[in-house]
């Protein structure tokens, strides 16, 4: 049994390396995977988490769920939010191409499902407030990146995935020849050179850890990449006017033309034997429609 000391450890941990930096910004750094069992209780450890770190995060939490709602104060992150922060840090981690060597590639489709399993085992935010709640502490989620360093010299090249470049690669680089590329890569983007998974395992797994914070879902619906899809929480969000109102909300501060395109595709995804669900979908993609062509209008009109 997992001792109530080793909880909190790994769950301050979690708070200080990737929560916070999450929030609030600045350098995002995984620690090592929790899995599905340690993930699940790291909710018994919040007594001992700093307190006025956890006091700033509520701020600022608070301050992103007022972009689309006038309130005033959040639930405390709950069990299900740490749960789901540590799938988003065991997520990072399968980008690790120091996670394992060449005789232990095993551990990157072990870690795979287990990121799977998680999610599915985190349940969906039971009321609009909780979707909310949840979508202040993860609304930057896909704003995370990596940047990556490709050197070359005049005998050779290296690259380093997340990391700096040694500095002895950059000695003498007039005499050497050394020259530097930087590339940012999105989260969706980190699922490429994943060893023995293909990039779309790693997109699939995304999409399902968006599925667990709906309302991030809807607000970031007009990404590349993983594409939206309707799902259970989303529809669920949509199925009740306080959610429709905040789905709505979110839907218009992203670019107009990709969220009406968007949302008609995703309705047309959703199977016909489904017809609730996918009458729920339409009637909300021509809502949106009909009011971003009104706003169009409007403007026009000032």
């Amino acid at each position: 049994m997992t001792r109530p000391e080793a909880i909190a450890e790994r769950l301050s941990e979690l708070q200080v390396n990737v929560l916070a930096p999450l929030v609030l910004g600045g350098p995002l750094c995984p620690v090592r995977p929790f899995g599905v069992r340690l993930a699940l209780l790291l909710g018994e450890g919040v007594p001992a988490l700093d307190p006025d770190l956890g006091a700033h995060i509520d701020v600022v939490r608070v301050r992103v769920a007022r972009l689309v709602a006038p309130v005033d104060a959040l639930p405390e992150l709950a069990s299900a939010d740490w749960a789901l922060a540590a799938a988003l840090n065991d997520l990072l981690q399968l980008t690790n191409h120091e996670l394992a060597g060449p005789l232990t590639r095993s551990r990157y489709p072990r870690l795979l499902a287990s990121v799977r399993d998680l999610c599915e085992l985190v349940p969906a935010p039971p009321d609009v407030a909780t979707a909310l709640a949840r979508h202040a502490t993860f609304a930057r989620v896909l704003e995370c990146f990596r940047t990556d360093a490709h050197v070359s010299w005049w005998t050779g090249s290296a690259s380093f995935r997340g990391q700096r470049p040694p500095a002895r690669l950059l000695l003498w680089r007039r005499l050497r020849n050394v020259e530097v590329e930087t590339r940012r890569v999105g989260l969706a983007e980190m699922g490429q050179g994943i060893p023995g998974l293909s990039p779309e395992d790693y997109a699939d797994a995304l999409a399902l850890f968006l599925t667990r914070t709906p309302l991030t879902d809807l607000a970031t619906a007009t990404r590349t990449s993983p594409p939206f899809a309707w799902s259970a929480s989303t529809l669920s969000v949509v199925a009740a006017p306080p959610g429709r109102r905040l789905a709505y909300r979110v839907m218009l501060r992203q670019p107009h033309d990709l969220v009406v395109a968007t949302l008609a595709r995703a309705a047309t995804e959703v199977p016909l034997r489904f017809g609730q669900a996918r009458a729920l979908s339409e009637s909300f993609a021509s809502e949106v429609a009909a009011g971003i062509k009104l706003l169009g209008e409007r403007s026009g009109a000032a």
